[in-house]
């Protein structure tokens, strides 16, 4: 017969025995997971590529909590995800399904009570939305803030535990690694923070020599435009200089998709993000959910999420930096705005170097066709019109036969100078215009009165007149002259006239001197008088009195 009374304290003992046995394997578990976490907290702190260790976070958590899928969602600026990071799904699945998850429902619930939620079946839970076509069925559910500091920075979420669901130490476990991975990506974000503005710093500090070399052969727009595009990770980037007028932009540089259909359009102001950022001198974030205006800049210039940045040449606005993203990548940062400012900064020293190349150009080469329209007028046209005099003297004495013959070339040398006199003016016009230049109009001036007098007038030109007159101011200057060439015709006994038009420190002066007969006691203005009004319109002064030893000096001085 078998003892009863040794069965009962038996099983007893074997009960508290498989207690025992029990809590020292939850308690070897415990110790293993504690073991891991640790093990995790050194591979998270470890790694300073942000990327890399959002992407890292998701692996963990699914092997700490032993879950089938796992994925983290990063909070964006308008409280819903901007990333969507997850693992577990076959990527032939993944490519099926509609959409990621965009922050609705139960994990948009999450994110407005950032507080864990844990689930032993997610559909029982009113907050959830249901899952999209393709998307594979999940049971249990749990999620957890991610805190960086005292700001939200995502959710860690974890379905279908391997173990049947999830328990409340599970849900410990995700709250420790949160805050392990808070760290970790806070630590990842200043480190990429710093090496991002020592990248910027390096370039703004390079495009700094290069502007201060000034080399001609520098396109220093070109370069900003791909240092800036590199150094933001931008899909297009852009140049838009405001025209004279003020109601456009035209495209001055642009770099990227789409950038050679952009290049030379131009655009109205009024009613685009630029026009915005010009108004109010102040960068301008254009997220890609923003109704883009109905034309112009805006609809041309930005892809998805951009920073439309103004620049000023001195005090008076002159156009936009934009800085654009292909639709669906990331938007722009603060930082990329404040980097993205500093460049923009360079871009009107760039257009004033530009500016400054061009004009010395422009001088060189007005100077050096003026030498070379002066030498042959001065010297080959006068040699040849001496010809022509010794020519027709010789046809006077010779027999009509020679004598056509000797007037036939006459006519010829004739010919010739008048061809190198259009030729003089022709040199005489701005390269960079269709405008014959003031030196042109009057050598022509000249030209037309010099048979009047008994020899042709010298001519005297200072500093770089073509460049400081323009516009009406020609006309005033030419009238000048004319008038006060024709005076000096009129004067009896002329002989000599010297004709000086200086362009020095702001002004333009006109100088004519003749030595005739003087102006008098009395002298007639008739024409002259509205040389005078002309100067004193334009805040100058006009002369005439007699010249030093006898004659007439004219002067004329405006400002520029």
């Amino acid at each position: 017969m078998t003892d009863e009374r040794a069965t009962g304290p038996t099983l007893d003992f074997e009960a508290v025995l498989a207690q025992f046995v029990e809590r020292a394997e939850k308690l070897i578990a415990s110790q293993a997971r504690m073991r891991d976490l640790i093990r995790v907290n050194n591979d998270l702190t470890s790694k300073l590529d942000l990327p890399t260790v959002l992407h890292r976070i998701v692996e963990i958590g699914m092997e700490l909590l032993n879950a089938r899928y796992a994925a983290m969602g990063v909070i964006g600026d308008e409280r819903r995800l901007e990333q969507f990071i997850h693992i577990g799904m076959d990527p032939d699945v993944v490519t099926q399904i509609d959409h990621l998850p965009e922050g609705k429902g139960l994990l948009g619930a999450l994110i407005d009570d950032p507080h864990p939620v844990r689930l032993l079946k997610i559909s029982d839970d009113g907050r959830s939305s249901g899952f999209p076509a393709h998307h594979p069925p999940m049971e249990n559910f749990l999620g957890v803030p991610i805190r960086v500091r005292d700001e939200v920075y995502g959710n860690l979420y974890l379905t279908d535990s391997l173990n049947g669901a999830f328990s409340a130490e599970d849900e410990e476990l995700a709250q420790a690694l949160a805050a392990t991975a808070g760290i970790a990506i806070e630590n990842a974000r200043l480190f990429d923070d710093s090496a991002y503005r020592e990248r910027w710093s390096s370039a703004l500090a390079d495009t700094a020599r290069r502007l201060m070399r000034d080399e001609e052969e520098e396109e220093h727009l070109g370069v900003i435009v791909e240092q800036v595009r590199k150094l933001a990770e931008a899909d297009l980037v852009s140049i838009g200089r405001i025209t004279q007028s003020g109601d456009e932009i035209f495209v001055d540089r642009a770099s990227g998709i789409g950038a050679d259909d952009l290049a030379a359009m131009s655009f109205p102001v009024a009613g685009t993000f630029a026009g915005d950022a010009i108004a109010s001198g102040e960068p301008i974030l254009v997220s890609e959910s923003n109704e883009f205006a109905p034309h112009g800049f805006a609809q041309h210039a930005l892809l998805g999420n951009s920073v439309v940045i103004p620049f000023a040449h001195g005090d008076v606005a002159a156009g936009v930096l934009t800085l654009s993203r292909s639709v669906g990548r990331p938007p722009f940062s603060a930082r990329d705005l404040d980097m993205g400012s500093s460049f923009a900064s360079h871009i009107s020293v760039a257009i004033d170097r530009a500016e400054s190349r061009r004009g010395r150009r422009r001088v060189e080469l007005l100077e050096d066709r003026s030498r070379i329209a002066r030498d042959l007028h001065d010297h080959v046209i006068q040699r040849l019109f001496g010809t022509g005099l010794s020519l027709q003297a010789a046809a006077a004495a010779a027999d009509p036969e020679t004598a056509a013959r000797i007037t036939a070339q006459i006519t010829e040398i004739d010919n010739a100078i008048a061809q190198i006199r259009q030729s003089i003016f022709a040199m005489q016009r701005d390269p960079e215009t269709t405008t014959v230049s003031l030196r042109a109009r009057i050598l022509e001036i000249v030209d037309r009165v010099s048979d009047q007098l008994t020899s042709r007038p010298r001519v005297t030109f200072l500093g770089p007149v073509d460049l400081m007159v323009s516009g009406d101011l020609t006309d005033d200057v030419a009238a000048v002259v004319t008038e006060s060439l024709a005076n000096a015709v009129r004067h009896a006994g002329t002989a000599q006239v010297a004709v000086t038009i200086a362009a020095v420190s702001g002004e333009i002066s006109i100088e004519v001197v003749d030595d005739g007969v003087g102006p008098g006691s009395s002298p007639r203005l008739s024409g002259l008088s509205n040389l005078r009004q002309r100067a004193e319109a334009r805040g100058g002064e006009f002369e005439i009195h007699e010249a030093t030893g006898g004659g007439t000096r004219v002067s004329w001085i405006v400002p520029t």
